[in-house]
C-alpha cells in the first residue's frame, strides 16, 4: 500500500517551496501528495481567477517531477466553527460553494487525480435537510466526475463545538454515499473527527466496505480536532486502535493511499526532514499491517 501526507510540513517547517518539500517527501519514503485545492475557499471570486488555477498547476507540475503523486485532491469547505451559509438556506450554501466545488473538480482532473474529498453540506440540527443538501450537491457534481472519471470521498466532519453535523456518524454518511446511486461517490474516513464522537474507526471501516475510497489518518486527545501523528500521544490520551484499523482495512481490501492528515508546531528548520522521516515510518507500519 502506498503512503501519503500534506505538502505543507516541509513548506511551513523549512521555509521551502513546493519542489523542496516534494523532495523531503520523497526521500523520507512517502509516495504520494495529500493535495489541497482550499486556498481562498473564503474568497469564491479568486477561484473563479486563472491565477487560481495556474499556480495550483505549476504547483503539481512541480511535484510529480519530483516523484510525488497527487494521491488526491482536497475540495474548499467551510470551517466548522464560521458560520455558513448552510446555517441559512441551502440556497445560499449553493450559491457560494457550487462554483468553487465545480472548478475544484476541473482542476483535479488537469493534474491527472481522480480522487477528491468533500466536506459534506451540513445542518447540524436537522438530518433531513443534510441529506437533502447533499443530495443535491451531489447530482450538480455527478457530470464532471463521469466526464473525468473522478471519485468522490464524503468526508466525517463536525458542527460547531464540537457537535453532531448529521455528517458525522458512519450511518449518515454511508445513507449519502449509497442515496448518490454511483460507483463515483464513496467515503473518506477522517481518525481524528471519528474519535471526537467515539467511534470505532475500524468498525467504520468495516461498514464503509467498498464504498471506502480515501483515508486522514490522525489522532488527538477526544476534545479537540488536533491532527496528531498516531503513536505520538500518551496511552492514557490515545484513544484510537490503529493496529485495529489496519486489521479492518486489509479485511476489506482497501487498496487506496494510507494517508496521514497531521499538523506540526512551530518546530526548528532542521527537525523538517527528521519528522517527514518518522511520520513516514509510522504511515509504513500500518500500511503493511493493512496489506
Amino acid at each position: 500500500m502506498k503512503i501519503s501526507t500534506s505538502l505543507s510540513h516541509g513548506m511551513r517547517i523549512a521555509g521551502v517551496d513546493a519542489a523542496g518539500s516534494a523532495r523531503m517527501m520523497v526521500k523520507a519514503g512517502f509516495q504520494g501528495v495529500d493535495f489541497s485545492l482550499c486556498e481562498n475557499q473564503m474568497e469564491p471570486e479568486k477561484i473563479q481567477q486563472s491565477a487560481w488555477r495556474d499556480k495550483l498547476l505549476a504547483m503539481a507540475d512541480a511535484l510529480k517531477g519530483e516523484g510525488l503523486e497527487i494521491a488526491q485532491t482536497h475540495l474548499p469547505y467551510y470551517y466548522a466553527h464560521i458560520p455558513h451559509p448552510g446555517s441559512g438556506t441551502f440556497e445560499e450554501y449553493e450559491a457560494f460553494m457550487l462554483p468553487s466545488y465545480l472548478r475544484a473538480l476541473e482542476v483535479t482532473a488537469e493534474i491527472g487525480c481522480h480522487l477528491a474529498v468533500m466536506h459534506p453540506y451540513y445542518v447540524a440540527d436537522d438530518l433531513e435537510r443534510t441529506r437533502e443538501g447533499n443530495r443535491r450537491l451531489i447530482e450538480k457534481f455527478l457530470p464532471l466526475l463521469e466526464k473525468y472519471q473522478i471519485r468522490l470521498a464524503l468526508e466525517n466532519i463536525w458542527a460547531w463545538g464540537y457537535k453532531n453535523a448529521n455528517a458525522s456518524y458512519p450511518e449518515d454518511l454511508y445513507y449519502m454515499a449509497e442515496r448518490a446511486g454511483s460507483d463515483l461517490v464513496g467515503l473518506c474516513i477522517d481518525t481524528g473527527h471519528a474519535n471526537l464522537f467515539r467511534i470505532d474507526i475500524a468498525a467504520m471501516a468495516r461498514l464503509y466496505g467498498k464504498k471506502l475510497f480515501a483515508l486522514h489518518v490522525n489522532g488527538n486527545g477526544g476534545t479537540q480536532d488536533e491532527h496528531i501523528l498516531p503513536y505520538t500521544m500518551g496511552s492514557h490520551y490515545e484513544r484510537l486502535d490503529y493496529k485495529g484499523f489496519a486489521a479492518a482495512l486489509k479485511e476489506i481490501g482497501f487498496q487506496g493511499y494510507f494517508n496521514l492528515e497531521i499538523a506540526t508546531g512551530d518546530m526548528p528548520a532542521c527537525l523538517a526532514q527528521p519528522y517527514y522521516d518518522f511520520a513516514a515510518s509510522v504511515a509504513r507500519a500500518l500500511a503493511d499491517l493493512a496489506e
